[in-house]
């Protein structure tokens, strides 16, 4: 509770959110990564964006941005049309 009021007096703000870390930059330009307490799963922290200030996923956002994924239905269609029946197999 202390550390987050001396982070915020001292220009501390958080820039992003992932994979259990928090991405913070200071007033001055400064970076650092601070694990997410009580964070269950955490991945690896992105240290490229200390070095350079870029996140290692924005290219992958900015060219696959647009598409969502959407899983397959399990279920059967209740009609088919007949050229699409393989006639052999339903015998």
């Amino acid at each position: 509770m202390i550390g987050t009021l001396f982070d915020f007096l001292g220009g501390w703000k958080e820039v992003r959110t992932s994979a259990g870390f928090s991405y913070q930059q200071s007033r001055k330009g400064k970076r650092r990564i601070i694990p997410i307490e009580g964070y269950r799963k955490r991945g690896l922290a992105d240290q490229q964006w200390i070095d350079t200030g870029s996140f290692a996923d924005d290219r992958l956002f900015e060219r696959f941005g647009k598409f969502t994924h959407i899983a397959p239905t399990k279920t059967k269609p209740k009609r088919q049309r007949l050229a699409k029946v393989d006639f052999a197999l339903n015998r």
